[in-house]
């Protein structure tokens, strides 16, 4: 990854410094002028005069200024010059081996020896997930990867740090409208792989059941069914489609028995549905607890295909056949973008990163209708 900015502002500096158009004596030109000088946040002119006193070279006064005290380094930096590594926020609601782990594992992995991660959890809300980014930005991160809360409204925070040309990457959401580099997985395409994976085994009633999150990921997983029952010449009404799940929602109060009555009463009141998409991998285990509840088998009742899974010990009742997103890969991919934007600001990219159909046990063709 590029030089960090509060590193290549340190260098220039400590090369003034040493080529002697800096002096002792002299004073260096203040914060602001170096923030309009470097193009750099207050912030990052910060880090790189902490480096500079640390080393020796300058101290800073308060009402005078940072003055040149020494043309050679007389002590040890808190940050080595041979260390000078992007210091990269991370703030994300939560994660599990369903989904998010894997994702900051690739972060991770693509980051070592290359920056320094700070990860911070908002939990699904949306003030807190303002003051992390604050506080982050207090710490001198150079380089933000968020995963928000929400996409219907953008973080005043985010709209201040575009507008400024900071490093940031947008992970699992598409902000619509706005300038940032963002890494989803393309869930509309799989959004359609499972509804049509369910059509192949026959099935013609499937059910949607999602969260009422507001996030795009949900709404583009629904265009892509709705996609694969026009391409079938089949309507997906609203009748097929279960809003309701909220337990999962991260803050949500709604306990998963409360869902899993909300599924009974629907799933009960649709005998006829034989195939069922789920939008998010906690869903699909509640529907899982509300189809025994009604006494209706998977896969042989029921057909179940959701989006993402742990590993299938877990699942070692009914393996859920599930769309596999590469969470590695974004993680690993939002990394590189926020180092594209440390050495050029402004570079903005929308990534998408394919999926997959992994087969399990919760899928089976559709039952023969009585009598047939």
């Amino acid at each position: 990854m590029t030089e960090a900015l509060y590193a290549q502002v340190h260098d220039a500096l400590r090369a003034r410094i040493l080529d002697g158009e800096l002096g002792v004596g002299d004073r260096l030109p203040t914060q602001a002028e170096l923030v309009e000088q470097f193009s750099v946040s207050a912030i990052t002119i910060k880090r790189a005069l902490d480096i500079l006193r640390d080393e020796g070279f300058v101290t800073r006064r308060p009402r005078i200024g940072t003055i040149v005290v020494s043309t050679t380094p007389t002590g040890g930096p808190a940050h080595a010059a041979a260390d000078h590594l992007p210091l990269v926020g991370y703030i994300v609601p939560g994660f599990d081996d369903a989904f998010g782990s894997h994702l900051l594992g690739g972060l991770l992995d693509a980051s070592s020896e290359r920056a320094h991660v700070v990860v911070a959890m908002s939990r699904g809300d949306s003030d807190l997930e303002e003051r992390l980014i604050q506080e982050q930005l207090d710490r001198g991160i150079d380089g933000l990867v968020l995963l928000p809360t929400s996409s219907q409204a953008i973080p005043q925070s985010v709209a201040t740090l575009v507008g400024r040309g900071f490093p940031i990457v947008i992970v699992d959401r598409t902000l619509t409208g706005v300038p940032v580099s963002t890494v989803t997985s393309d869930n509309v395409a799989g959004g359609r792989l499972a509804a049509e994976y369910l059509f192949g085994l026959g099935h013609t009633r499937i059910a949607l059941v999602q969260s009422p999150n507001a996030v795009s990921t949900l709404d583009e997983r629904r265009r892509g069914v709705v996609a694969a029952h026009a391409a079938h010449q089949v309507r997906l009404e609203e009748s097929q489609v279960y809003s309701g799940v909220r337990s999962v929602v991260p803050g949500s109060a709604v306990t998963p028995e409360d869902d899993v009555d909300g599924l009974v009463a629907f799933l009960g009141a649709r005998p006829d549905l034989t195939g069922c998409v789920v939008t998010e991998y906690h869903s699909a285990r509640l529907v899982l607890q509300a189809a025994e509840r009604l006494g209706r088998a998977v896969p042989d009742d029921l057909s179940v295909i959701c989006f993402d899974a742990p590993p299938e010990y877990v699942d070692a009742a009914v393996p859920l056949t599930h769309v596999e997103q590469d969470q590695a890969a974004i993680g690993a991919r939002a990394f590189e973008l926020v180092g594209r934007q440390l050495a050029e600001r402004g570079d903005v990219s929308q990534d998408t990163v394919p999926v997959r159909i992994l087969p399990g046990g919760s899928t089976a063709d559709a039952p023969r209708p009585a009598g047939s």
